[in-house]
């Protein structure tokens, strides 16, 4: 009987064992139960706080053929919601699958909402852990909705690797700054500096300006505006949206973006346009990049900043007038003495743009004026940001126009 009752127990064993192996589970949530985020947009609502938007990955949604079995698409839903959690719960519902915002790679908030405030949402994301902090923040001068359908390189296809790749053009250019989730909300929570974010906007006829067109300093154009045609209509990003605390309250063009991480020691090489000191009217283009790392010293006179910057510049020629030579030491002295007066006049109306216009300090200078302070509560009984706006600043800039880079002359004829 008992041999009876083991052999009955181990069949019943084994069947069960068959039946789990060879049965799917339903609450097991694979890819197919799953909606990949890659992009979320914000924008303010008609009827409710918000309107959130987000981009989803299809993955084998688009045809292949060959080798292209990584092709991808995208859809963008958007709903109205009350908050991005009750959002989110309605795309659930709607979708039929559970959003999932691991792969999501940037947040894009629109000029109108960010001007309102944009605490609430970066906590309540960053809350969320899924949600990547090193996500990029973005700040679209059109609405984030309409950013999110027309993100899409030349391809048709869209990935989540696009959006690791467009942020890095900030370091070859320097137009912009590659800024993330987190570093945006350190910014917001400490006390001695202001945050930035990515600068976009849609690029199309209609946007670009023409009153810069003619300029001899493309850099001087922020999203949207430069004179670039698209076959289609696409996003760009290119300057710095500037902010006192949470709230949005300016922008920087390229150039300024520029003199921004000059001034953070954040520049890793850019090109900028010098005027001739040869040709009236003329310019030149140098290709920068650090010699030495920037000094700032902020010092308290009366309790007002007086703050210096010492920088140290290192230029190759790229672009010059016909019939020069650079084998001429004086013309070389005098080219550097260009770069510097054009950098540093362009450096003193970024810095007294960021403290007297917009009452931001995004250069973290309040890192070097909290020294002077010796309890935490000293230094925000201060209240630096409110001091910040009567800042004064020095400016030391010293360009080397590297001997190993010069040509001969622009004249000289090959034998």
């Amino acid at each position: 009987m008992n041999y009876k009752v083991r052999k009955a127990f181990a069949i019943f064993i084994l069947t069960l064992l068959i039946l789990v192996a060879t049965t799917s589970y339903y609450g097991i949530r694979g890819i197919d139960n799953l909606a990949y985020v890659v992009a979320i947009g914000i924008d303010v609502g008609a009827n409710e706080n918000l309107l959130l938007s987000l981009q989803i990955s299809l993955p084998n949604g688009g045809e292949s053929s060959g080798s292209s079995s990584q092709s991808t698409s995208v859809v963008v839903e958007s709903v109205e919601c009350s908050s991005i959690n009750a959002g989110i719960t309605l795309f659930n519902s709607y979708l039929g699958k559970e959003i999932n915002l691991s792969h999501c790679k940037v947040l894009v908030i629109s000029e109108e909402f960010a001007t309102q405030g944009v605490s609430e949402v970066l906590y309540t994301l960053t809350n969320e852990i899924q949600f990547r902090t090193t996500s990029n923040i973005i700040i679209s001068k059109c609405d984030a909705k309409s950013y999110l359908e027309y993100s899409a390189p030349l391809l048709d296809k869209v990935s989540a690797r696009y959006y690791e790749i467009a942020p890095t053009s900030s370091e070859y250019t320097g137009y912009t700054e590659s800024i993330t989730c987190n570093e945006f909300l350190s910014a917001i929570s400490n006390n001695f500096s202001s945050p930035v974010a990515i600068l976009g906007s849609i690029n199309s006829e209609a946007t670009q300006n023409q009153d810069l067109s003619s300029s001899n300093v493309t850099s001087y154009y922020t999203a949207g505006q430069t004179p670039i045609s698209p076959k289609n209509d696409g996003v760009e990003t290119m300057g710095l949206a500037v902010f006192n605390k949470d709230q949005l309250v300016g922008e920087l063009n390229g150039f300024e973006s520029i003199c921004h991480l000059i001034i953070s020691n954040k520049l890793k090489n850019a090109q900028i346009r010098v005027p001739s000191p040869v040709k009236e009217l003329d310019f030149m283009d140098l290709y920068i990049e650090f010699d030495d790392d920037t000094k700032n010293s902020v010092y308290l006179v009366n309790s007002t900043p007086f703050i210096t910057s010492k920088i140290k510049i290192t230029a190759k020629m790229q672009s010059m007038n016909k019939n020069i030579n650079l084998k001429d030491e004086e013309l070389v002295s005098k080219i550097e003495t260009s770069a510097e007066a054009f950098l540093k006049e362009n450096i003193m109306n970024y810095l007294y743009k960021t403290s007297k216009e917009f009452r931001a300090d995004i250069d973290s200078f309040g890192l070097y004026a909290s020294k002077y302070f010796s309890t935490n509560q000293e230094w925000e009984d201060y209240n630096w940001i409110h001091h910040y706006k009567d800042a004064y600043f020095d400016v030391d800039i010293d360009v080397n126009l590297r001997s190993s880079y010069l040509l001969i002359s622009t004249d000289e004829e090959s034998e």
